[in-house]
């Protein structure tokens, strides 16, 4: 159904004038019909609910609409108790779709809230229901800024007026967006209320402290990533599916790219779209076309891992489904079938009953899929993985986050490392050096001068050298005859557990600014080589942080601490 510019203008109570402006800004989507104008009524009640305009249609056209009535919608809350035992909106969803197309829930609008105790004072409802009634409780939140459910009251703190963005499908699992669609098979239009208060946000996370991984299990009934998205805490998101026309992309084994779009809705020269597909980087596909009901064959020249589609109305050139996609290139399953006996170990108390399978004859089963046919297609992709490896090293390298070096090139590793030390010379804080063998010292005037240059690029701060040493004797303490100048800097502390072995295993660097993974030991450079890596999270900072507060000559956490120098 549709509604004139005259008769949207009567039912929002503006100005035939206001209408056509919001037309000519893309405000407002409209269609031309020879020399007349119109707008579908799920369209203006869209428009005018995003403008908190009064929207009265006429009888005959509310009957008709399909945009509230005609709309499943459920409603997720999630809420923890504050500090008072109030309890506060931590994050609320309301999806709505077609409630003839299959969506992400199934079943009977009964109504009803249902609740779940997740611990740690965070709850969870869930209410499935028309769109309409949604609607109402999302207008008794924005008025009074709680929501009954049950016997509990939910406090939000929410901005009044709503951000609108797009939400598209996108498989892709290093997508940067924020906000996926949380439909399967539709792209959304997402209406947002945000809050900005700190105090829940802090108290999230608190909770994912302790909680993460649980949380992580628990929540998946809510399709939005909140445990990865703390800055949507508090926040009340409505995102409607854009399911008048389910539109999909599939790529085939015999080098077809298929394009299906469905819908009774849909008119001619309404939808125009774009299909692309690659290999290893280099486009094979990338076409404009005006979308028809059905399905659109698209001829491949080659092997395709990437493809993608992206529709767009073409009344005003908004996208209104995209979808992306990596394709699995090849996967291999084996099996093996063991014919062996199984023997039953019972011990003389008739305590616990073991079991021990005995080796025998074996079936093996090898399931393969390939979807790469061309050894030419082959052939491209890896020479394409080997530049993406290198082009990432390349990267990182610049940005003195990786280095790697090889046997022979001990003088250019200790090159490197020389530099890592210096690059904080203005900061006087510690530096960290874990090396489990630090007192089996690189063998040979090459270690000798990486020790002497070590000391000396530090030696205007103090350099704490964590190691697994079990002699602490001054016989050991081979950098004794080395001048005191560049010496007096430095302390050394071996780590044990009480069997006697090795109280740690990682070699790292610990700079004021950077955190350095090392892959081994300085002793064994010249032998294994060393590849530096920059490590963005600090969790070896606060290891190595830990350890050295540890009180020495005494059992501190199932170690054991000595000080050598």
């Amino acid at each position: 159904m549709n509604l004139t510019i005259a008769e949207l203008a009567l039912a929002s109570d503006k100005t035939e004038n206001y209408i056509r402006q919001h037309i000519y800004r893309k405000h407002l989507a409209a269609r031309n019909k020879g020399r007349r104008v119109y707008v579908s009524v799920g369209e203006a009640v869209r428009w005018a609910r995003e403008r908190g305009l009064p929207l009265n249609l006429p009888a005959n056209v509310a009957i008709t609409s399909q945009h509230n009535e005609d709309r499943t919608a459920r409603m997720t809350v999630l809420a923890c108790l504050g500090s008072d035992a109030e309890p506060q909106n931590l994050f609320t969803l309301l999806r709505h779709r077609r409630s003839d197309t299959l969506g992400p829930w199934v079943g009977e609008l009964d109504g009803t809230w249902h609740s779940s105790d997740l611990g740690q004072g965070i709850l969870l409802f869930t209410f499935d229901a028309t769109l309409t009634h949604c609607q109402e409780l999302v207008d008794e939140i924005l008025e009074s800024g709680t929501l009954q459910i049950n016997d509990s009251t939910i406090h939000f703190d929410l901005e009044p007026h709503p951000r609108c963005h797009w939400a598209y499908r996108d498989d892709r699992p290093l997508n940067d967006a924020s906000v996926r669609s949380p439909f399967s098979r539709h792209s959304a239009e997402v209406i947002e209320y945000w809050s900005f208060v700190p105090e829940v946000r802090a108290r999230w996370m608190e909770i994912l402290k302790t909680q993460r991984g649980k949380l992580e299990s628990q929540l998946k009934s809510i399709p939005f990533p909140l445990v990865r998205g703390p800055d949507r805490i508090g926040n009340l998101m409505i995102a409607g599916a854009l399911d008048e026309i389910t539109f999909g992309l599939a790529a085939h084994p015999d080098r077809t790219l298929n394009f299906q779009a469905a819908g009774h809705e849909m008119l001619p020269e309404s939808f125009r779209a774009t299909v692309w597909a690659s290999h290893s980087g280099d486009e094979v596909l990338k076409k404009e076309f005006s979308v028809s009901p059905g399905r659109t064959v698209f001829k491949l020249a080659s092997d395709v891992d990437h493809i993608g589609f992206a529709v767009y109305r073409t009344v005003d050139g908004q996208c209104v489904d995209l979808m992306e996609v990596n394709l699995v290139m090849q996967v291999d399953i084996n099996m093996r079938v063991g014919s062996g006996r199984t023997l039953h170990h019972q011990d003389r108390q008739g305590l616990p009953k073991l079991k021990v399978n005995l080796p025998g004859d074996r079936t093996g089963i090898r399931v393969e899929s390939d979807h790469e046919s061309s050894g030419l297609d082959k052939g491209i992709r890896r020479l394409w993985l080997d530049r993406r490896v290198y082009e990432r090293e390349t990267a990182l390298r610049l940005e003195r986050n990786f280095a790697r070096f090889g046997p022979d090139e001990f003088d250019e590793a200790a090159l490197h490392f020389i530099s890592l030390l210096s690059q904080d010379s203005d900061r006087d804080q510690p530096i960290f050096l874990a090396d489990p063998y630090f007192m089996n010292r690189a063998a040979g005037n090459h270690g000798t001068q990486l020790y002497l240059d070590m000391f000396a690029a530090t030696r205007d701060r103090e350099l704490r050298i964590l190691c697994t040493a079990k002699e602490c004797s001054d016989e050991s303490i081979w950098w004794s005859n080395f001048p005191d100048e560049i010496t007096s800097h430095i302390r050394v502390r071996s780590f044990r557990k009480h069997n006697d072995t090795r109280g740690f295993h990682d070699q790292f660097l610990i700079t004021p600014k950077r955190e350095i993974l090392i892959t081994h030991s300085l002793n064994g450079w010249a032998t294994h080589g060393v590849t530096f890596a920059g490590l963005p999270y600090e969790i070896y900072r606060t290891t190595a942080l830990r350890s050295w507060s540890m009180d020495t000559e005494s059992s501190t956490a199932g170690l054991l601490v000595r000080e050598i120098c």
